[in-house]
């Protein structure tokens, strides 16, 4: 299943078209990861309109900080092209325990748990 198929041109498209195709293709590929954490967010907005502002400039935060700090790591990153396999199988393998875990139902008696041990967000 470690397959890709990938497009390679001869001419790179460059300027303000081959940026609109890039963001084009980036959109398609992240769209089914995005799509409904972002719907959640505005439906939680649309519960508390109050509150909407402050949920949508959390959801850009914790989306955009992450590969703001990337930024400034990713060229002492180079543990990752030596661990890659290693990261790939511990990825795969909570993969693994968390379908196990809602298969069971048992991540409601985690989220429980810490619940307790953390208390409950109570929202803005």
């Amino acid at each position: 299943m470690m397959k890709d198929k990938r497009f390679f041109f001869r001419n790179k498209p460059s300027g303000y078209f081959g940026s609109i195709l890039i963001g084009i293709g980036f959109a398609a590929g992240w769209t089914p990861c995005t799509g409904p954490i972002l719907v959640s967010v505005i439906a939680l907005a649309a519960t508390k309109p109050s509150a909407a502002i402050l949920y949508m400039f959390a959801y850009v935060l914790g989306f955009a900080v992450p590969f703001f700090i990337m930024s400034f790591f990713i060229g002492k990153l180079n543990w990752i092209k030596r661990y890659n396999s290693v990261i790939v199988k511990v990825g795969g393998f909570l993969m693994i325990v968390t379908g196990i875990l809602l298969f069971f139902d048992l991540m409601t008696k985690i989220v429980t748990f810490f619940t307790g041990l953390f208390g409950g967000f109570t929202g803005f």
